[in-house]
């Protein structure tokens, strides 16, 4: 017996050789796989086959693959959840050497905000939250500790409008109502919808002329997340296509007052090489809420600097524009590079695009003169001038706030603008002031005070 163990242990050593060869190949395809597809299936579902094959196994034994962090049943972009829970985005990233890219995002911020805001062109940031931000199931968002600090800076020392998403996704997710897509990092048709409604409340300036018709489409697809998971991660989705009034497939206008600049969040259902559906995008989207045409600049990566280069390279894109809403990823704050790009003057400068023959115009009463009692005054006419916010206009190109002025008085009583209080909807034409101003520039007048002076004027018609 003994002499036959002998014979038989050398075999066996070679078997066991043998499975601790696999076992350690397996391991290297675990731990060494994303060294081989670095960026995962969320950037590159076209990798290396060994990439793919690592990425598989590691999702069959539960482990991370590459880019994409399974958690509860559910994939996140690595990209996505290392943003919420890494340290501040404002404070330097550690490390002994200088950062390799632009790291903090306000000096581009505010410096793309003061160029748009000397070609008279409102600026209003689009940050878009990850699945990470809001797990299914969430009440409450996780967003990284210098999120509200970086909204404070932005919103009282800068003046820059931001519009804060996170209260509607939280919404929808407590109606449990999932703002994303299950396999793929970017949002769902029903939570682009929502987030449109809400920009396009915040950010419209023109008034409704163009009619649009939609397509609904049902899709099935596998998501960018979901590459290495297989059909049980797929989504089922409605795209609503967006047509114009001569039932083409809806573009983009580079005529009109607005303009989105976006990444692929703004892409997803927009473009057909993306695999979602086509004409049913952001920008499309906002055409449809606001009732007007819009133009779109947008890459499918980069949102810290890639639609803005764009716009560098193509600056005549902002003739006649008074609102720009700059989309990003919420990620890029910690990831992106925030370069700081001057957008080349223009060749021609932007026309006003305000004429001289009046046009509707609707908004808030922010503030108001104060006018003397409602009863027969001295005066024969009397101008009253009013600041209006939430504008939008027939061209889309009266930037609000703006002053409005028209007759208080008329043959010594009061007129109906002389009630007109804060918080009032008004709707009304106007023409730029300095139409009327030689005319109606001498008459008696009640007067903001100086804080509010130099804002543009209209007259009421």
């Amino acid at each position: 017996m003994a002499a036959k163990e002998e014979t038989n242990s050398p075999r066996r050593f070679r078997w066991l050789a043998l499975v601790g060869l696999v076992l350690l190949g397996l391991s290297a395809m675990f731990f060494l796989g994303p060294s081989f597809n670095e960026r995962g299936t969320s950037d590159n579902p076209g990798g290396s086959s060994f990439g793919k094959l690592a990425d598989q196994l590691r999702a069959l034994f539960g482990f991370d693959s590459g880019g994409v962090i399974t958690r509860d049943g559910q994939l996140y972009l690595r990209q996505d959840v290392k943003h919420v829970h890494r340290r501040s985005f404002l404070t330097s990233p550690q490390g002994s050497g200088a950062s390799p890219r632009n790291w903090n995002p306000l000096p581009a911020i505010t410096d793309f905000h003061q160029q748009l805001k000397d070609m008279g062109i409102r600026l209003i940031l689009l940050p878009l939250p990850s699945k990470a931000t809001l797990p299914d199931g969430a009440v409450e968002p996780t967003v990284n500790e210098g999120y509200y600090e970086f909204l404070r800076i932005l919103k009282s020392k800068h003046q820059i409008e931001v519009v804060d998403v996170l209260p509607v996704l939280v919404s929808m997710s407590t109606q449990g109502e999932s703002p994303f897509l299950r396999g793929d990092s970017h949002w769902s048709p029903k939570g682009m919808a929502r987030v449109a409604r809400l920009v396009a409340d915040r950010s419209s300036v023109q008034l409704p002329i163009s009619s649009y018709e939609t397509i609904d489409r049902k899709l099935t697809l596998t998501g960018d997340l979901a590459q290495v998971r297989g059909p049980g991660y797929e989504d089922q989705i409605t795209s609503r296509m967006v047509l114009e009034s001569n039932g083409q497939l809806w573009k983009p206008l580079p005529e009109a007052p607005y303009l989105l600049l976006g990444d692929s969040f703004t892409n997803i259902y927009s473009k057909p090489g993306n695999g979602w559906g086509k004409g049913a995008g952001l920008a499309e989207t906002l055409s449809l809420e606001m009732g007007t045409p819009t133009d779109r600049l947008s890459t499918h990566h980069n949102g810290a600097f890639g639609s803005r280069e764009v716009l560098a390279m193509n600056p005549e894109r902002l003739a006649n524009k008074s609102v720009v809403v700059w989309q990003f990823a919420m990620r890029e704050l910690s990831f992106g590079d925030w370069k700081i790009l001057p957008i080349p003057p223009l060749k021609e400068k932007p026309s006003p695009g305000i004429a001289t023959s009046p046009q509707p115009l609707e908004g808030t009463i922010l503030k108001t003169a104060e006018m003397p009692a409602l009863d027969r005054t001295p005066y024969r006419e009397a101008v009253r001038e009013i600041i209006v916010t939430d504008v939008r206009s027939g061209s889309g190109q009266i930037v609000g706030p703006v002053i409005l002025m028209g007759l208080s008085v008329q043959d010594h009583l009061p007129t109906g603008l002389a009630r007109w209080e804060i918080e009032d909807k008004v709707a009304i034409e106007v023409v730029p002031w300095s139409s009327v101003e030689s005319t109606q520039g001498r008459l008696q007048r009640f007067r903001l005070p100086l804080s509010g002076q130099d804002l543009p004027r209209f007259w009421i018609k």
